[in-house]
């Protein structure tokens, strides 16, 4: 029986990974799981063109597949906008609307602020946090691996680069990001490697800079990935938005393994000072911005 994955987003989104799915025939039952009954006889197209597809199935899908599913995808599924407690209401809604239908899987957020909506995901749904994660700064980790790779004149795989915080604010933890063996760091203390810290900073402020653009098609592109990956038995250590159980808890991007059962915690996150310092402020300002929307939430009762 194959694996079953579920897409929750508006159309426009929701069809484009699921293209993205078709290119890849995965040995995937994927269902979509439309925002609107309108959107129904729109996702037909793609529902035939998977007949092309060995592995991979698509259909339209109803609340009875909540309990089958192996991964529920949540694409963003309002107008930009929306103000975020508005935002985290609808979440409720949603993880009351899944729970109840027997949702057991791992929860994947695909969009913007995925560090609230999987805080909040854990908070409503009552799920193990383990099974609640978001794609947080894997997809920009994978492309500073690749300009680094390029920049360096070697291969992508021997590139480990790491990115934490959040997708809107990345922070590139150099002192965490080695080529093979080596730190990269050591490079920059190599007369011969044409390397030094101010190719670091433009690359920590091109990073910046991407990320503050629309970011869709990476997002895919990783969760494709991260799927292939767990497909193929080979859990991969990625920095994706996971909660963090401590008092008070919040959710943030940190390397943790990816797999079967969801997301692991290996370790400790090491930083350097100067890292650690803009980590921290970031967590205190997530921190800021739950107990606001749970203010908010109190207020509103």
């Amino acid at each position: 029986m194959k694996p079953t994955l579920l897409i929750q987003g508006n159309f426009d989104q929701a069809s484009q990974l699921v293209h993205q799915l078709l290119v890849m025939n995965l040995p995937l039952d994927c269902v979509v799981m439309p925002n609107a009954t309108d959107d129904t006889p729109r996702y037909q197209p793609l529902v035939v063109a998977s007949a092309l597809c060995p592995r991979l199935t698509v259909r339209v899908g109803t609340a009875a597949d909540y309990g089958q599913a192996t991964w529920l995808v949540v694409l963003d599924r309002y107008a930009a906008e929306l103000p975020i407690a508005d935002r985290i209401a609808e979440l409720r809604l949603l993880m009351k609307h899944i729970v109840e239908n027997g949702f057991n899987g791992q929860l994947v957020f695909s969009g913007e602020q995925d560090e609230l909506l999987s805080y909040f995901a854990w908070k409503f749904s009552g799920l193990p946090a383990g099974q609640i994660w978001g794609l947080g700064t894997y997809p920009l980790t994978r492309l500073l691996t690749y300009r680094l790779a390029e920049r360096l004149g070697v291969g992508a795989t021997v590139i480990q680069a790491t990115v934490v915080g959040t997708a809107q604010s990345p922070i590139v933890a150099w002192s965490r990001t080695y080529v093979g063996p080596a730190p990269l760091l050591m490079y920059l203390a190599n007369a011969d490697a044409d390397f030094d810290a101010d190719d670091l900073d433009k690359m920590s402020t091109w990073l910046t800079r991407e990320a503050a653009e629309q970011q869709d098609t990476l997002r895919y592109m990783a969760i494709i990935r991260l799927i292939q990956a767990t497909l193929s038995q080979q859990p991969v250590i990625a920095p994706v938005t996971n909660i963090h159980e401590e008092t008070p808890a919040f959710a943030a991007a940190s390397p943790v393994l990816v797999g079967t059962k969801g997301i692991q915690h290996l370790t400790n996150l090491v930083l350097s000072e100067d890292e650690q310092q803009a980590y921290g402020a970031q967590i205190a300002e997530i921190r800021e911005q739950i107990t606001a929307i749970e203010s908010q939430q109190t207020e509103g009762k």
